[in-house]
């Protein structure tokens, strides 16, 4: 049956004459009957059946609804909301179950749920049926609210529709979740297995992530809640016992019971067990997964469901950028190239896609040689690893990782699937720490802090010698047993358990140094148990020792796999950015000075992934940002010469940035392939193995095709291209170099840029010599300066300012500039000694925009607003200016240059500026800038943005400009047409079009004019490009 357009054009329309309650409650029940609900007959009337003769106007499934003539706002219609109210209360007392209150005029539908916190009734989810609109947004809306439908395809629009963060779902959950976070959060179990959360991700994402985030630690548990379901559904194992015993849902009991281990354990998140009204909340979410067909479904739907709850900007924030298939298909192709022999790890394995490309590689092999699936699943399992420190994606990697064995499982022995929670970078062991000795701080900041107490006066760390670690199985046995005999000590007033027999059970006898270490750590156990406080260190132990494991002499890989951790050196911990030196330090990769904010985590990864777990003669292939092709922060990275011993030898790059279309990752990106060697007797130069980066680089441009390597393969274009590297060292550098300045960071701009009131109404008026002036506000303004009121005041004229900024530039002309309020008087800045002796109005404006700044700055910045506005002299440098002076754009796709005469102008950071001898020279200048060949000659200097280059900064005078020289004809051509060009670019109105589209209608306007082509071939000629 189909919904007739007229009924939800009726629906939309409850003011229309003569519509009753009853005409209202008609339709709504005929949609529910014809659109795709899969309900049975939606009840109307139903008596509420507590012995009064109260009926509910819609019941069907868990849900009530309750109609009204007219609905307004939640205080007129509070009768309405408490008569819903009691009907929801009285159907959850009748049957224990979560149940649903949507009170709605069939224009508008609230839906309401009862607080499992405090028994309010809160409005959770608003859908307006707007005039005009068709079925679709309703039914959406209604769908993920019902949860009734089944056998839908996990496409990634249903996924998002009906569980995703802008779904009435989603809403609804996450509100649940977070009453259910406040009864026990201050349970020491929970806190405890929150602040772990925490610690894991603060080491793996620095400070860009907020340690007060309860809304992340929702959405986490959210998510490994639903994943922990899909893993059941996948598996074939029965969703309906899970309906019946929720609690077993996240100790993963059925998968242990079909021989499958390590997929589901109890972790951060069981923490929902111990909440009143915990086991409703999960059998709600095993009927939303039950709607949906997991039977054959693409591994990519885990990470949609992730993509589809944690939005972009967060995702950003967190340095969490997934692989396309096809690219992690092209990768492991190109390094697995012997899937039968070698062993892969995937160190930063995410939600699992590169693991998945590994084993479908040696499954096809595998199958092509015969093998049988009880090889094929002991094969794959003892040689295919992943590592993660993201709690939430290793689950999606282990489902991933069954979803890749697919109908090999049917056939198989035991599986222990081999991804595991753990510190890949081993940032918690000190760099003198003992090599067979694995200590865990309980109470760190991060895992970086190893000694340093952060919660209590003294730290304590849990230690276990590495001689226990032949065995993986045997290891976990013990920490289980200790942990286990730890959780009988509840009275911190009586003696500990014996450990004794523990201990002597796995063979390790009084006498050694093993048993002490052991012993003194059982001691700790205990006493954070009789804290409430231990319940989940045996999980976190058994995970973070797995990349240790992994590290060991004969345990190493012979392929390393994956997209490494994005996490800029600013935004970690002090902690982390200590460790980070250390490392980078030994490693041959720290660059201080200008480019110290610019390194990141990625090449210190890759580097510390290879000597901890590659064997030596290993390949490896890693995605990578495109920087690290080229920039300076990653010099040391690619010299390769990791440490005394530890080489590096790049083998191919392949640069990504023309493929199509664009956006697969926020930023260009690469990809790197190389072999691990050692360098056995660094006495003996002349036998050092190859190392560093090949001089040239693969080019791979045209189309990809979706989740298909091969065929993006047979659809790429592969040139070879000179890799140039851009070195700390000077190198040769245009005259000019030295002269160029970067502009002003007026910023906030709110804060300085103004409006001037050009009239007062007040029959008053004003001193003579000053001007009204009020906060000139945009559309692009970001928080929290977006949230900031504007000011305004009557100010001295004298500091009111031009200034000239990247959309008040085109080329050959200038815009009209902004205006911005300065500290400035008689061409000098003033410090704050003089601000406080000016004049008052000067003074008051200061004070008010310096307390802004205080109060709305970055954690990061330690800068005063006027260390922010003079950073690096930027301003000072501008005051007493020459006349004339050469304006060009710090960044973007082209090049846009021009002149100004106006020594008192200030000049903002979105452009460059330089002086210039006369105005002869500074044409000659901006006809360089401006033609179209000193853009692509630069191009291969220039940081690369989604759209194309990005920053052109001081990289323009890498180029081999000339100092100007008027007795040169070719100087003096070049000089004429600018003049020429300077009249067409006078000459071209854009009208009311942004400063993009005036840029190119004078680009177009100066080709048009035959100036582009002669003024193109003389720069090419003066830079030695001739054709």
């Amino acid at each position: 049956m189909t919904t007739p357009q007229s009924l939800i054009t009726r629906l939309a329309a409850p003011d229309a004459t003569g519509r009753t309650e009853a005409d209202i409650q008609s339709d709504i029940k005929t949609l529910l009957i014809t659109a795709d609900f899969d309900l049975d007959t939606p009840r109307l009337e139903e008596q509420i059946g507590d012995g009064s003769r109260r009926r509910i106007d819609i019941a069907t499934g868990a849900t009530v609804i309750e109609v009204k003539k007219r609905l307004t706002n939640e205080i007129a219609d509070a009768d309405y909301i408490n008569q819903l109210a009691g009907y929801v209360t009285t159907r959850m007392s009748q049957d224990g179950s979560r149940y649903n209150g949507i009170l709605t005029d069939g224009k508008t539908w609230w839906l309401f749920e009862q607080s499992p916190a405090d028994g309010s009734f809160a409005r959770r989810s608003t859908f307006e049926l707007s005039s005009g609109a068709t079925e679709v947004g309703l039914v959406e809306w209604l769908q993920a609210v019902l949860a009734t439908r089944s056998n839908i395809t996990p496409t990634h629009a249903n996924i998002e529709s009906l569980l995703g963060a802008s779904s009435p779902a989603y809403s609804q959950d996450v509100a649940y979740l977070l009453d259910l976070y406040a009864q026990v959060r201050t349970n020491p179990t929970v806190g405890l297995k929150r602040d772990l959360w925490a610690r894991l991700l603060r080491s793996a994402l620095g400070t860009g992530f907020d340690t007060d985030n309860n809304k992340l630690f929702i959405d986490h548990t959210l998510l490994v809640v639903e994943a922990s379901v899909i893993g059941h559904a996948v598996m074939g194992l029965p969703l309906d016992d899970l309906l019946q015993h929720p609690e077993r849902l996240l100790s993963g009991d059925e998968f242990r019971q079909a021989g499958i281990y390590n997929v589901i354990e109890s972790g951060f998140f069981d923490w929902i067990l111990l909440a009143e009204g915990g086991q409703k909340y999960l059998s709600r979410i095993v009927k939303r997964i039950q709607m949906f067909d997991w039977s054959d479904i693409d591994h990519d739907a885990l990470k949609i469901l992730y993509e589809s709850v944690i939005n972009a900007d967060v995702r950003k924030g967190m340095g969490e950028y997934y692989t396309p298939d096809w690219l992690a298909e092209g990768v492991t192709a190109k390094v697995l190239d012997k899937p039968l022999e070698q062993s892969a790890l995937d160190p930063a394995c995410g939600s699992g896609t590169f693991l998945f490309q590994a084993i479908r590689r040696i499954i096809t092999a595998a199958e092509a040689a015969g093998w049988d699936s009880p090889t094929i699943v002991e094969h794959v399992q003892s040689h295919v690893f992943g590592l993660d420190i993201h709690p939430v994606s290793v689950l999606l990697a282990r489902v991933t990782y069954l979803l890749a064995l697919g109908e090999h499982l049917h056939d198989r022995g035991d599986v222990w699937v081999p991804v595991h929670l753990g510190d890949s970078m081993q940032w918690y062991q000190p760099g003198d720490h003992e090599e067979n000795v694995f200590t865990i701080n309980t109470e760190g900041v991060d895992l970086a802090d190893v000694q340093n107490a952060t919660l209590f006066s003294i730290a304590r760390t849990l230690a276990f010698p590495l001689n226990s670690l032949g065995d993986t199985d045997t290891f976990d046995q013990l920490v289980t047993a200790m942990t286990d005999r730890a959780k009988e000590h509840t009275d911190p007033t009586a003696p500990r358990p014996e450990v004794d027999s523990v201990l002597k059970r796995f063979g390790i006898a009084p006498s050694t140094a093993d048993y002490t270490l052991l012993a003194d750590t059982f001691a700790t156990l205990c006493d954070l148990n009789a804290e409430g406080r231990d319940s989940i260190w045996g999980f976190y132990i058994r995970n973070q020792v797995r990349p240790l494991w992994l590290s060991m002499p004969g345990r190493r890989v012979d392929v390393l796999i994956g997209n490494p951790p994005w996490v800029a050196y600013r935004y970690m911990t002090p902690d982390l950015q200590e460790k980070y030196r250390a490392f980078a330090n030994r490693y041959n990769l720290w660059h201080g000075g200008a480019v110290a904010t610019q390194q990141d985590l990625v090449g210190l990864f890759i580097t510390r992934s290879v000597a901890k777990y590659l064997n030596d003669g290993g390949t490896f292939g890693f995605v990578t940002p495109l920087a690290v092709l080229s920039r300076k922060a990653y010099e040391g990275f690619r010299a390769g010469r990791w440490g005394t011993y530890l080489r590096g030898e790049f083998t191919e790059t392949w640069d990504l940035d023309k493929m199509r279309p664009r956006g697969f990752f926020p930023v260009p990106s690469a990809v790197v392939f190389g072999t691990r060697h050692t360098f056995h007797d660094p006495t003996k130069s002349s036998e050092e193995p190859a190392c560093g980066f090949p001089p040239t680089k693969k080019v791979l441009s045209g189309l990809r095709v979706r989740n298909d390597w091969p065929a993006t393969y047979e659809a790429l274009t592969i040139t070879e291209a000179k890799n140039v590297e851009l070195g700390t060292d000077a190198g040769d550098r245009s005259p000019y170099n030295e002269v160029v300045v970067n502009g002003a960071t007026i910023f906030p701009r709110m804060l300085f840029f103004v409006e001037e009131q050009t009239q007062t109404t007040s029959r008053l008026g004003r001193t003579q010599g000053t001007t009204t002036v009020e906060s000139y506000r945009t559309s692009l303004e970001k928080e929290p300066w977006k949230s900031q009121p504007s000011w305004s005041a009557t100010l001295p004229s004298r500091y009111i300012f031009d200034v000239h900024l990247g959309s008040t530039l085109v080329p050959f002309g200038l815009l009209e500039p902004w205006r911005a309020v300065l500290p400035i008087e008689r061409q000098q800045l003033m410090d704050e000694q003089q601000i406080d002796n000016a004049d008052n109005s000067v003074r008051d404006w200061w004070r008010d925009v310096s307390q802004r700044w205080e109060d709305n700055k970055t954690k990061q910045s330690k800068l005063s607003l006027m260390g922010n506005l003079d950073y690096q002299r930027k301003l000072s440098k501008q005051l007493n200016a020459v006349k004339h002076r050469v304006l060009y754009s710090a960044s973007g796709n082209t090049v846009a240059a021009a002149r100004i005469a106006d020594p008192r102008a200030v000049i903002e950071h979105k452009l460059y500026w330089m002086p210039a001898n006369g105005k002869e020279e500074a044409r000659y200048l901006t006809a360089i800038l401006n033609a179209p060949v000193t853009t692509e000659m630069v191009a291969v200097y220039q940081s690369r943005g989604l759209f194309g280059g990005r920053d052109f900064d001081k990289n323009v005078w890498r180029l081999p400009i000339p100092k100007f020289n008027p007795a040169d004809p070719l100087h003096m051509r070049l000089v004429n047409l600018a003049t020429k060009a300077e009249e067409v670019a006078a000459g071209v109105d854009a009208g009311a079009y942004g400063f993009q589209k005036h840029r190119r209608l004078v680009r177009d306007a100066l080709t048009k004019a035959g100036i582009t082509e002669p003024m193109n071939v003389a720069v090419k000629n003066l830079l030695g490009e001739d054709d």
